[in-house]
């Protein structure tokens, strides 16, 4: 059963108790938990209205979607992740919980617990843009809409690693964390490296605050976390040369039918290019907004430009009503 902390109480997330002392609005953050065949989501939320579920990527958890919850929460409910593996949920061992498949039903688990049988729009950050463009999908008639940031669909992922050369020196990183043993993790916790690869940057040029840079840091520094993370690629990369019809999911041709909103960093290199052109053919309704200047954090390099891209589609959702 879900276990719901309410927001009166103690917080078990420091980043739930910064988010409310930092809060322009009169919504208070709280905090929740979702149960799905044994494992256990935490998520924060705020606001009321319709249903808005984030997902962050890695190495990240729910607060790299703070300032698209403030602008948000005001006219919706907004409901951001910490992804199997990351922040307060659990981090299974088992591989076979960090497919996407699984992931995508844990995910319809839990919009289905905070909205019923009622379409949300759902958005998406690098692993969770992937996630949040594969559950569309995989469960066409769920969503109102989905934004996809940083990152293609998983299916066409694997049809770019497979056919580009340039996409596969792009993602060597990746084949080398699937092939990092979890007990090598374990010995040589990276968090700290990957903290000053990616949040200890945004500190320095001022994109977070040292106190919001210290809670990612402290998010991301158990060996477990990592592991977490690693779980996302262990599951679900195979290496270029052996992907075959069986590693896509869902089974090809899957076709996005509701509308489509891609946010690209135009300096962003972790993707070439050519999967808009690919996810063009896959969305029957694909909006493209590139902020220039802007690398791989989309969420938070720019946040308002971002932001004010979804506030846009969100619109557009309602006018098709």
């Amino acid at each position: 059963m879900p276990v719901v902390v309410d927001s009166d109480t103690a917080s078990e997330d420091p980043a739930v108790v910064y988010a409310n002392r930092v809060t322009k609005t009169d919504s208070a953050y709280r905090e929740g938990y979702f149960e799905h065949e044994g494992l256990r989501l935490h998520y924060v939320e705020a606001g009321e209205g319709d249903l808005i579920i984030l997902y962050h990527g890695f190495p990240s958890y729910w607060l790299s979607f703070l300032d698209q919850m403030e602008a948000l929460k005001p006219q919706y409910r907004v409901v951001a992740v910490d992804g199997l593996g990351a922040g307060l949920s659990d981090k299974p061992d088992t591989l076979s919980a960090y497919r996407v498949e699984a992931l995508a039903a844990q995910l319809d688990g839990l919009a289905r617990h905070l909205a019923g049988d009622e379409k949300f729009t759902l958005i998406g950050h690098d692993w969770g843009g992937a996630l949040a463009l594969t559950y569309a999908e995989a469960y066409p008639d769920r969503l109102k809409g989905v934004v996809g940031m940083s990152a293609p669909s998983y299916n066409v992922f694997l049809d770019l690693l497979k056919s580009s050369e340039e996409q596969q020196a792009a993602s060597s990183y990746m084949q080398r964390i699937r092939e990092t043993p979890p007990e090598a993790v374990v010995e040589d916790p990276p968090g700290e490296r990957l903290w000053r690869m990616g949040y200890g940057k945004l500190v320095e040029f001022g994109v977070l605050s040292e106190e919001e840079g210290e809670l990612f840091r402290q998010a991301l520094a158990p060996a477990e976390a990592t592991n977490g993370g690693f779980n996302w690629y262990r599951a679900n990369m195979p290496p270029p040369a052996t992907i075959t019809e069986d590693d896509y999911w869902p089974d090809p041709p899957a076709r996005i039918i509701s509308p489509v909103l891609l946010i690209i960093g135009g300096d962003d290199t972790t993707f070439i290019r050519a999967y808009v052109d690919m996810m063009e053919v896959t969305a029957d309704d694909l909006t493209v907004v590139i902020l220039p200047g802007i690398g791989h954090w989309t969420s938070m390099q720019d946040p308002n430009k971002s932001t004010q891209a979804i506030v846009d589609f969100l619109a557009g959702l309602k006018s098709d009503e």
